[in-house]
């Protein structure tokens, strides 16, 4: 073991996902601007961007557009387009491969481009937070060996979060996302556990790449933190592209016959057969071997507690992102990255911290990248009726809109909620095309405690799919208590 090298350092990031890189750039930032003289690390074991985008929602989403460029070829003959065999198309899984990897490198790139001009450093490593140390001193151990001590008079985790694996799928044959993101394959046949944004995300592209998939999901819908609706419109579009679903049951045992075929023994007794088993069932926050409890940080369940401003119990120690728990959402950890980046900033100037504005749940967007898509903010119908809100929804459907039609998108819904008395938006959600889009003009509103005769009193340019937020306000401000 060599001896360890103390570094002087301001202010540490222990993790370079979303949350992390964006408060080491915030930080930076406002440490120009206040004339504060700070040195910023960012500690990530692997490479910049975390799993958002390296083995997550980058990724992924590079494989949808394959996926859905597949689906549009096949329907061109819809558009009037003749002369096109949609029957010889098929994936090139090399290209598709080559293509992710770029678009993850280009990007990449661009954060480290940015880390460098901000005068980040960057150590590819892990770090471990040492107890009862004063000033904070993380102990780090580069991907080359090499170990250091940072000292520190501030520290932000951001460490993220890891797939959960549940004991009757912990198996060396059972895929998780990064085997499915891989692409060494596309299976005939797939068992994906889990109907949750993973689940239903990664059922989507193997269904248009050819492969037979059934989901198995314990609630009994699709989509179970989402309202009602969305979770039976999503299944029943499903259905009808012959993906399989199995709903209010779990899978109790795998095992792996000696040709590699998989078997899964569900609770109800059913036994599926599949050339590959996938773990979709959620992730959980990435606390183990940093050191956090020894320190004496507390936990809020499996998650690091924090307040307001996004301190843990320790002075000058921060944290963000999934391992706080929440939704767990690339965009959240950005936010809260900034929050944090100004609350150490002010603390380290010797200013006063700003009154506590730490994001709020209710306006964070939901997004899932089927096709049709879904997005979601604030409260369903659902969840207003499970609290007990008097509440009141709007639905406009696809099927009424020009543009939609023009489009060939008929199928889908804008549904909005809003407070039966006040008239308050309370939520949104829309399935349907360019649905992750537009979910975007409803979260100021709700922001500014709007009410759907705002909306309904605003000019949309028509023809546009935005036009459907319009309509549903529209019917919901008709459906008020006078």
């Amino acid at each position: 073991m060599s001896q360890a090298l103390h570094i002087a350092s301001q202010l540490v990031v222990l993790g370079g996902g979303p949350g992390g890189y964006i408060a080491a750039f915030e930080a930076a930032k406002q440490a120009k601007k206040t004339g504060l003289d700070l040195k910023i690390t960012i500690v990530e074991q692997a490479r910049l961007g975390g799993t958002c985008l390296n083995v997550g929602c980058i990724p992924t989403k590079t494989i949808l557009k394959t996926a859905h460029a597949l689906a549009a070829v096949q329907r061109a003959g819809d558009f009037a387009v003749a002369g096109l065999d949609s029957s010889v198309a098929k994936l090139d899984l090399d290209a598709l491969r080559t293509r992710k990897e770029s678009v993850i490198d280009e990007l990449v790139s661009q954060i480290e481009a940015s880390a460098k001009r901000l005068g980040i450093e960057v150590i590819e490593g892990t770090g471990r937070l040492l107890p009862e140390s004063s000033p904070i001193q993380v102990a780090v151990t580069s991907s080359a060996g090499e170990e250091s001590i940072l000292s520190c008079d501030a520290l932000i985790i951001a460490t993220g979060s890891l797939p959960t694996v549940l004991p009757a799928l912990d198996a060396p044959f059972v895929w998780t996302s990064d085997d499915a993101i891989a692409l060494r394959e596309i299976p005939e046949s797939i068992i994906i556990v889990g109907g949750g944004v993973i689940g239903v995300e990664f059922a989507d592209a193997y269904a248009h790449f050819g492969s037979k998939v059934q989901i198995v999901e314990l609630a009994k819908n699709l989509l179970p933190w989402h309202d009602k609706r969305v979770g039976k419109a999503l299944a029943r579009d499903f259905k009808s592209r012959g993906i399989d679903l199995h709903l209010g049951t779990s899978v109790e045992a795998v095992k792996q016959d000696a040709v590699g075929k998989a078997m899964a023994t569900l609770s109800n007794g059913e036994e599926l057969n599949a050339d590959v088993i996938m773990s979709a069932v959620g992730r959980v926050p990435n606390t183990a071997g940093f050191g956090f409890e020894d320190a004496g940080i507390e936990f809020s369940g499996r998650a690091l507690a924090v307040d307001a401003h996004y301190q843990t119990s320790l002075q000058k120690v921060y944290a963000i992102g999934d391992v706080i728990g929440g939704m767990m959402l690339a965009h959240e950890a950005e936010h809260e990255g900034l929050l944090a980046a100004r609350a150490v900033i002010a603390e380290l100037a010797g200013k006063t911290v700003a009154d506590a504005h730490a994001l709020d749940a209710n306006l964070i967007p939901g997004c899932i990248y089927t096709v049709p898509e879904i997005a979601t903010v604030g409260m369903g119908a659902d969840e207003a009726k499970k609290q007990g809100i008097a509440a009141v929804t709007g639905i406009a459907k696809y099927s009424a809109n020009g543009k939609a039609l023009a489009e060939g998108e008929s199928e889908g819904f804008v549904q909005i909620v809003a407070h039966a008395e006040t008239g308050e938006v309370l939520g949104a959600q829309i399935l349907g095309a360019k649905a992750v889009e537009l979910i975007a003009i409803v979260t100021p509103f709700m922001a500014n405690k709007a009410t759907v005769i705002d909306i309904a009193d605003s000019v949309f340019a028509h023809p546009t799919l935005s036009e459907l937020i319009k309509l549903a306000a529209e019917v919901c401000a008709g459906k008020l208590k006078e």
